[in-house]
């Protein structure tokens, strides 16, 4: 990694314009060009219900070998949020060598009784396409990793998902960026009022009236999700998982205790690390120049 990197990435984002056509070709630099195939729906079961929210967009290196694929989930509360939202990561996933994918998912609950299993539902289709299609839009080595990367209520969806072992794919890697909800219902109890209120209409309790609130929240907290798992067999490795965090109490202690239980039940290597940023600047510095949380992802990823 050089400063030029940093230089030639910087003006890739200055200069990129929004790709307009459902397949376009993107120079970032001398010999190196990317594919972009937009609006690919990797939820076909559910598109009746969700539309456009289970397609991704997908930058393809088109002029190299692509090392692995980077897939990313947005943040915004899991009410919010558009997989066009990725301030530079495209360029800066595929100057490291990496496609980079881009998903929606579900913001709404239309076929269950809250938004997060609908938003599980999506999680497993696209496990599943990230299985069968993927090698076919994008087609690289099949030893060739594949790398979850979330930024809040993205990274806590993933955890989620993890937790409760959907993802089907050996050693699959995930990066995690600053969420305050792995432990949800410590969350729910140090909460504000209206936090809590939220906390309860995305669970569901407000269709499951009849459900116990607590054992509602623990459903969906990856740590307590954990902690019920039976750990894998020594022999069963499930690959890395990066942690990086704000320097915020709650994030940063929630981060230690997820990662230690992924270590402990799944065999997972981890690594944790608060970063000097508010909950919203961590994103966005991934792929700003001289960012040290970018040069410490570059360097993990060039491993």
């Amino acid at each position: 990694m050089t400063f030029s990197f940093w230089q030639s990435l910087n003006r890739c984002k200055n200069n990129l314009l929004k790709p307009s056509t459902r397949r376009s070709s993107i120079r970032l630099r001398p010999n190196i060009a990317v594919q972009f195939h937009s609006d690919v729906c990797y939820g076909p079961a559910l598109i009746a219900a969700h539309g456009s929210k289970v397609t991704l967009d997908a930058y393809q290196l088109s002029s190299i070998s692509a090392k692995g694929t980077v897939i990313f989930l947005h943040g915004g509360g899991l009410r919010r949020g558009s997989k066009r939202h990725i301030l530079g990561k495209d360029l800066y996933f595929n100057h490291l060598g990496y496609n980079f994918i881009s998903c929606n998912y579900p913001l709404s609950a239309e076929g269950t009784g809250s938004v997060i299993d609908d938003q599980l539902l999506a999680l497993r289709s696209l496990d599943q396409w990230v299985n069968s299609d993927l090698p076919v839009l994008c087609p690289v080595d099949p030893s060739a990793p594949v790398i979850y990367l979330g930024h809040s209520a993205g990274s806590y969806l993933l955890a989620l998902g993890l937790s409760k072992g959907l993802f089907s794919r050996l050693h699959t890697s995930f990066i995690f960026v600053d969420s305050a909800a792995y432990d949800l219902s410590k969350r729910y109890r140090a909460a504000r009022q209206n936090v809590r209120l939220e906390i309860e209409r995305l669970v569901g309790h407000d269709a499951n009236t009849n459900a116990s609130l607590n054992e509602l929240i623990s459903k969906y907290s990856p740590v307590e999700c954990l902690l019920n798992r039976t750990a894998l067999a020594p022999s069963d490795v499930k690959g890395w998982a990066y942690f990086a965090t704000t320097q915020k109490r709650f994030s940063h202690d929630s981060s230690l205790i997820l990662a230690s239980l992924l270590k402990t039940k799944l065999n997972m290597q981890t690594t944790v690390k608060a970063y000097p940023f508010s909950h919203t600047d961590i994103s966005q510095e991934i792929s700003e120049p001289n960012s040290k949380i970018g040069r410490d992802l570059a360097q993990l990823l060039s491993n």
